[in-house]
């Protein structure tokens, strides 16, 4: 496993940057389907070196896995994202879920990226969701730079883990995640991008 792995350094500046950094995630870590043993086993446990080696993220829970790559190569080019941490609870959706998403401030803009299993967001303004349908049990912002933490060396479950409430039942998830494996359309794998709420899969929620 190459613990070397070099980030990539892009061209461009501003929302132009951010576009090159989507369009990054999308093609070195794809969304594929994982068996139980690689979901149980591998789901929220590798660092971004591994991520990169591997070259794919679990397809029904890709936020974790492509937020920490994306904010290392943000890193690498001198911006520093604020992490959301989203915990939430959707009336008839079950269990409790917890959402990983980014804001991103730059050339005086704030942008929110969010890698969905529907879709990726690159939208201009804050972190945004839908009072009326989810019920907020966690929403913190913080930045892993002042906290001291190393992104090439972390995992996303020890980086959510000093955040996470126990409302998170990761039993509960696999078991959610395993259902959804055995019956899904393949548009789960297709990567679409929204630059504007109008424009999202998640607009009329």
């Amino acid at each position: 496993m190459p613990d070397d792995l070099e980030i990539p350094t892009l061209c461009g500046t501003g929302a132009n940057l951010l576009l090159s950094v989507v369009d990054l995630i999308h093609q070195s870590v794809p969304k594929t389907v994982w068996e139980t043993e690689r979901l149980r086993k591998v789901f929220g446990n590798r660092t971004v070196p591994m991520i990169l080696a591997d070259g794919d993220v679990m397809a029904f829970g890709p936020c974790p896995d492509r937020t920490l790559v994306a904010s290392a190569v943000l890193q690498r080019h001198g911006i520093r994202p604020t992490i959301i941490y989203h915990e939430r609870r959707v009336p008839g959706f079950t269990p409790s879920t917890a959402h990983i998403a980014m804001e991103i401030s730059v050339d005086g803009r704030t942008w929110m990226m969010d890698f969905g299993s529907r879709e990726s967001r690159l939208i201009e303004g804050e972190y945004y969701f839908n009072p009326e349908i989810e019920e907020t049990l966690a929403l913190e912002r913080f930045n892993l730079l002042d906290m001291d933490v190393d992104l090439m060396s972390v995992t996303p479950n020890q980086m959510f883990g000093m955040v996470a409430t126990e409302n998170i039942d990761m039993e509960h998830k696999y078991d959610y995640y395993e259902k959804q494996s055995r019956r899904y359309s393949g548009q789960i794998l297709e990567d679409r991008l929204a630059l504007d709420k109008t424009h999202s899969v998640y607009y009329e929620l």
